[in-house]
Order: C-alpha cells, then sequence, then structure tokens
C-alpha cells in the first residue's frame, strides 16, 4: 500500500474544521432574561455541556470526507505483472559524408542499409528494435519498437549528411541505453569506420556486433581553402590558398578550377602520388564576391570537391575616440593613415553623443565612460576611478604582467606579452560579465590588467593601464601597437554582406530579436522554406541564406575533414563488399520478465463516498420526519 500524492495530505486538517463547526453549537451564549428563578432550581452539568458528542450525523460527514480526501492522495496497491518479452536490438546507422562513398554502382550507405534491414527481418517478433543515426551527433530515430515494418520504413527514409562523424558518442549513447533497459541489448553499430579507429574501452567493444562496408580509396579532395582578408583590406589585397590532396593509393590526376562570380579567373591541371598534396595561391582578384572552387574529374566522394568562400569589398570603418588627450589623438592619427579603410574621428567627452554613432563604428574611451550604455563595441582605456562600468579599487604602478589568455584572437602573433609597458595602472573589480585577458599580482591577490566581454549584445575589451605619450608609436613598444591593433580588429562589428563560414553538422542559432514568422531559409540547392525554429540546422555543404526585410545572413558551409576524405581502409580492416553480414539467433525463445506496477484504488473510494453521501442524506430525511412528527 501506499500514495503517489502526498502533497493532498495537509488537507485533511479539514476533519478539524468539521470538528469546530460542532463544536460551534455547545458554546455558550450570553442571552438576556427577565428573571433566573428557573435556573436557580436547576443544577448545570457542566460536563455535559462542554463535553463533545459526536452525532451519527458527525460521523457520517467525517467519514465523507475522508473518503473524499483520501481518493485525492492516489492510494495504490503493489501488483505484480508478468509479461512475456523478446529481445531488445539498438542499430546505430553512420550516416557522415563517407557513406556516400561509391562502391562500383552503389553506395557505402545503401550496402550498410541493406545489412541492416537483413538483422531487422531476422528477428523474431516481440523482439524490440531502436534506431539511432550519427553524423556530427547522434540522434535518436525510433525509440523501442516491436512494430518493424514501421522500423523499416524510418530505417529507409535515412539519408547520409555531409558532415563529419562522431561515431564514439553515437555508440556510447546506445550502450547508455542498453543498460538503461531492464534487460541487456544487443548494439549493432553500421559505418564504414574501421573498428581500431574507435576510442571506446575494450570492455564497450565487446558488446558490439561491428557491420563494416566499404573498400574504395578513390579521391581527391579540397583539404583546405583559406582567403587570407583582414577587415580593412581591399579585395585586390585579398589572397586565397587552395590545398589539394590525393587518398588514394596510387598517382592520380585532375585539374583545379576556381571560379569568382561565376567567372573562370584560374584553372590549373595537376598530378599527384599516391598520398600526397599540392598547394595553389591566387591573388589580384579583380571584384568582391563569391569564390567557388572545384577539382575534377569526379571520384569515389564528390561532397569534397568543392568550396566556396568570399572576397569582402572592403567597407570604410570609423573609430571614434571620445578623450581629452590631443597626444593620444596624434598618435592614432599617424596609426590610422598606415591602415586602409580606417577613418578617425575624435570627440570629447563633453560633446560625446551616442546618437552620433552609425552600426560600422568602434568607441575608444581614454579615461572616460559615458553614464549611459553605448550601442556599440567599444574600446575603454584607462577609466577613471567613479564610472559605473569597470569599479575601480584601487591604483597600481610598476606592475608585471603574470598570466594571460594565449587562445584569444586579442593576443594572436603577440609573442611578448610581458613586454607592455605598465607604467601606471588601476585595480579594477572584475564585472559579472567579463573575463580575464591579461593578469598580474598584488599583495590583494589577482589584479586584470585587461578584460573582455559581451554587454547588452555588444563588444566590449577594457584596458585597466594607459597608453601613455609615445607609446603606440614608439618602437620599443610594438607589443602595445600589436595589443592596440587586435583588439580594434576583434572589435571591429561582422560586415552583414560576408558570409559566415561554418562545417556541416553545425547549427545556426536566430537571433532573439528577430522574429521567425518572416524568414525565410534558402538551401544550397535552391529550394526556399519558412522556418519554423529559431535554430537551423546546417546538414550539407553549400551556401545557405537567411533573410527577411530587415534581416539578412549567409554562410557557407565546406567539408574539410581528413577522416572523411580518407576513405580508404587497410586490408585487415576493410571487409569485402559481398561478406555476409551477421545473422542473430532468433531461436532463443522469448522470457518471461515480472515486474511491480502501482494499480490505484482511489476511484473505489469516491464511489463509496457517492454512496455514503445517499445514506446521510438519507438519515437527514429521517431525522426531520421524525421530528416533525413530534
Amino acid at each position: 500500500m501506499g500514495i503517489l500524492n502526498p502533497a493532498a495530505l495537509p488537507l485533511f486538517a479539514l476533519l478539524g474544521i468539521l470538528i469546530l463547526v460542532y463544536l460551534r453549537e455547545r458554546w455558550r451564549k450570553r442571552v438576556e432574561v427577565s428573571s433566573l428563578m428557573f435556573w436557580n432550581e436547576i443544577r448545570e452539568d457542566s460536563v455535559r455541556v462542554r463535553r463533545f458528542m459526536p452525532s451519527l450525523l458527525f460521523l457520517l460527514q467525517a467519514l465523507l470526507l475522508s473518503l473524499l480526501l483520501s481518493g485525492l492522495l492516489h492510494p495504490y496497491r503493489p501488483h505484480t505483472v508478468t509479461e512475456v518479452q523478446g529481445n531488445r536490438h539498438i542499430l546505430v546507422f553512420d550516416v557522415s559524408a563517407s557513406m556516400q562513398v561509391r562502391e562500383g554502382t552503389t553506395q557505402r550507405f545503401s550496402l550498410a542499409r541493406d545489412q541492416a534491414v537483413q538483422v531487422v527481418r531476422s528477428l523474431g517478433p516481440l523482439d524490440e528494435v531502436m534506431l539511432i543515426s550519427v553524423a556530427a551527433r547522434p540522434r535518436v530515430v525510433s525509440g523501442f519498437t516491436t512494430d518493424h515494418r514501421v522500423f523499416l520504413h524510418l530505417l529507409e527514409s535515412l539519408r547520409p549528411e555531409d558532415s563529419p562523424t562522431n561515431l564514439d558518442l553515437g555508440i556510447e549513447l546506445a550502450l547508455a541505453q542498453r543498460d538503461r533497459a531492464g534487460q541487456r541489448a544487443s548494439v549493432h553499430v553500421f559505418t564504414d569506420v574501421p573498428q581500431t579507429q574507435l576510442s571506446l574501452p575494450q570492455d564497450q567493444l565487446a558488446h558490439l556486433a561491428y557491420h563494416q562496408v566499404g573498400r574504395n580509396d578513390d579521391n581527391i579532395a579540397l583539404a583546405a581553402l583559406n582567403l587570407y582578408q583582414n577587415p580593412f583590406q581591399h579585395y585586390s589585397q585579398a589572397r586565397a590558398y587552395i590545398l589539394v590532396r590525393n587518398y588514394a593509393a596510387r598517382t592520380k590526376r585532375g585539374s583545379l578550377t576556381v571560379h569568382l562570380n561565376e567567372r573562370q579567373i584560374f584553372r590549373r591541371a595537376f598530378s599527384l602520388p599516391a598520398r600526397e598534396s599540392a598547394s595553389f595561391s591566387i591573388g589580384n582578384f579583380s571584384e568582391a564576391g563569391q569564390l567557388v572552387a572545384r577539382i575534377s574529374p569526379d571520384d569515389g566522394l564528390s561532397v569534397d570537391n568543392q568550396a566556396l568562400a568570399w572576397v569582402a569589398q572592403g567597407h570604410e570603418r570609423r573609430l571614434v575616440l571620445v578623450s581629452a588627450s590631443p597626444s593620444l589623438h596624434s598618435e592614432l592619427q599617424r596609426v590610422s593613415r598606415s591602415i586602409p579603410n580606417l577613418s578617425l574621428t575624435a570627440v570629447s567627452p563633453d560633446d560625446f553623443s551616442t546618437l552620433s554613432l552609425e552600426p560600422q563604428d568602434i568607441v575608444l574611451f581614454h579615461q572616460f565612460v559615458p553614464g549611459t550604455a553605448v550601442a556599440a563595441n567599444s574600446l575603454y582605456v584607462f577609466p577613471p576611478p567613479d564610472n559605473p562600468l569597470f569599479p575601480v579599487v584601487a591604483e597600481a604602478k610598476d606592475l608585471s604582467i603574470l598570466d594571460w589568455r594565449e587562445s584569444h584572437e586579442i593576443l594572436h602573433n603577440l609573442q611578448y606579452v610581458d613586454a607592455l609597458p605598465l607604467k601606471k595602472a588601476r585595480v579594477l573589480a572584475l564585472p559579472a560579465w567579463a573575463q580575464v585577458l591579461i593578469s598580474s599580482r598584488t599583495a590583494d591577490g589577482e589584479v586584470p590588467l585587461a578584460l573582455t566581454g559581451e554587454k547588452d549584445g555588444h563588444r566590449v575589451v577594457c584596458l585597466a593601464f594607459d597608453l601613455g605619450r609615445g607609446n603606440l608609436t614608439d618602437s620599443d613598444n610594438l607589443s602595445l601597437l600589436l595589443l592596440f591593433l587586435n583588439a580594434v580588429r576583434w572589435l571591429l562589428p561582422p560586415d552583414p554582406s560576408v558570409p559566415a563560414l561554418t562545417t556541416p553538422g553545425e547549427t545556426f542559432f536566430v537571433p532573439t530579436s528577430v522574429a521567425l514568422e518572416t524568414l525565410e531559409l534558402t538551401l544550397p540547392g535552391g529550394e526556399t522554406r519558412s522556418l519554423d525554429a529559431a535554430a537551423v540546422d546546417i546538414p550539407h555543404v553549400g551556401a545557405y541564406r537567411l533573410q527577411n526585410g530587415d534581416y539578412r545572413t549567409m554562410w557557407y558551409a565546406n567539408l574539410f575533414d581528413e577522416l572523411e576524405s580518407d576513405i580508404g581502409r587497410s586490408a585487415q580492416d576493410e571487409p569485402a563488399p559481398e561478406a555476409t553480414p551477421v545473422v542473430l539467433d532468433t531461436t532463443q525463445a522469448p522470457h518471461e520478465v515480472s515486474r511491480t506496477v502501482p494499480v490505484e484504488f482511489g476511484q473505489l473510494l469516491y464511489y463509496a463516498a457517492a454512496g455514503l453521501l445517499f445514506l446521510e442524506w438519507l438519515y437527514a430525511l429521517w431525522r426531520y420526519t421524525r421530528a416533525r412528527a413530534e
């Protein structure tokens, strides 16, 4: 016996309220009478007056209320159920890019799916199956089911993607489902990845039925397409570097063709020995636009034969300096003149207004922090003691840099961070939204010297030390100049006309400020569809466009993955295409499984309460009739 809703126990306090209702009838009342003569002759029975004498009607009402409240508790009794179950099987199916490799007249994907179909058809009618597909991340396509016909339909609906595979994660998910099940389930893996390439421990590999397909190694891939163009450079200054790699075990010949806005600008034939690579450089672009690199002829895997990039136009950016220091203004003027497409506008702190900022501006605040939020990416240098954004704890002099985040973009190519001039610095309290970029230490603990973060949707950098006079243009302070230029580059707002680069299998999240109802997504094949979710999956290579009247963004998905492009398999790992798949032993009889389930009987209590309510009505009617007769 037990209850499923203990939250209803406090409701039993209503029984106390029912008792108070009956006691209220016996409480003494003050009544004015003309004489006490009759009361003086009668002896008062105080015990009888004050003692609670429950009547039959009270008992019926208390029992009725108890039955109703007990029903709210959802009482149950345990019941043992014995079921006949078959075996359980989990199918892990690889749907990554390499499963598209042609093996003769068919794909590896089709070979693996045929093997999976044979496994499902060899199962008994009571056997349950689960399907997990794996590409960049695993996905449960079907939970455990005994409807093998529906399961085969789901298996037939799978399609390979252009993304890398995370097969280890998919197998771990299957093993977790296997252990969570009431009985141990068999895990079948259908892939072209050799089992020796898995990074799982041997005790987990021992539980797998591994079905590997594929032996073709005929593949030349675009291993990389890197376009070097910083945000300040004109398109004619950009340069593209292309890497072509031969993954076959023999010499391969082909040609590389590059188009800019559908106009051919480069073509080169090549001959690559087995497992070798070649690089190509392209520059002096005549216009901005889409850059498409292709290699031909077609081979075993076609999704890595093309890559996209974008040659940017190069828009002018404005650096707004808010400072009362003429020396800093003159230094930044000399720096800005050496950077194309970067203009400098100086404003005094008293004349600064956020209304004058443009979307592509960067603001540098020197010893000044405005009292209102700034709708632009901002660089704060040596903020004053009393400011609303970076609380200043103390002043410090001649600090030494002890630690820095080498992986951050602002510190790229900055080998001598500890050479920064730190004659004067302010000890800042770290805001909750910021992270430490460069730090030192005093007797009171760690001192942040440079902070980065994002506030109100805009990037923010804060330098706790002053640039000082002549620091940026002094040949002895190249580290400070590189730090400043890297910070400005990191703060540059993204150009909405330049597509972002990504990898198939990633997910793009739409900003919360954009209305999903009006967005349209254009896929690489040209198909356009409405967007119904804030997350956009990118399963294939090519160009994606997301836009409405006010918002527009693009991204290019390229497959640069050696594990997917290296489609060949070593002799000890590769099975013959005609290899007979593992057929399960289905002669094992179904087994009985006993489990305890709760059986609720709260509904019976409600029926009893209804019958009791009827008896109470009959009793009350009898008392009323009797009273009238007397």
